[in-house]
């Protein structure tokens, strides 16, 4: 099976806060957590499903740390979850900045593989 990710992907939970447009006229926004993160995208576990190409806010509070990043991104698959009423979305950054990126460099590969002298 040919691997069309172009960036190493950590399986990781992650607690998460996702919000739309709509969500800052309907609440607060959806309570979830990471499947798998990497520096471009995330699999996200969650409540509620989004359409693709749904563009989405995401607070990601990175495990272990008291960090958090700030990012948008797109919506590219979703599907049910075979265990209940979640839902697993694939979520594509989109117009990331240095800052965030450094950060979730420093968090995914700081620990244990150490920092790359490239990232994809």
């Amino acid at each position: 099976m040919f691997e069309r990710r172009r960036r190493k992907r950590f399986v990781e939970r992650n607690e998460v806060l996702i919000r739309t447009a709509a969500d800052k006229v309907q609440g607060a926004g959806i309570a979830a957590h990471t499947f798998d993160l990497s520096t471009g995208g995330a699999r996200v576990v969650t409540s509620k499903s989004y359409p693709v190409g749904t563009v989405i806010r995401i607070r990601l509070d990175l495990a272990g740390t008291a960090q958090f990043v700030n990012l948008e991104g797109e919506v590219k698959w979703n599907r049910p979850r075979p265990d209940g009423d979640l839902h697993e979305i694939g979520v594509e950054f989109l117009r990331l900045t240095s800052q965030a990126v450094l950060t979730l460099i420093r968090h995914l590969y700081g620990r244990n593989d150490g920092i790359p002298t490239t990232v994809a």
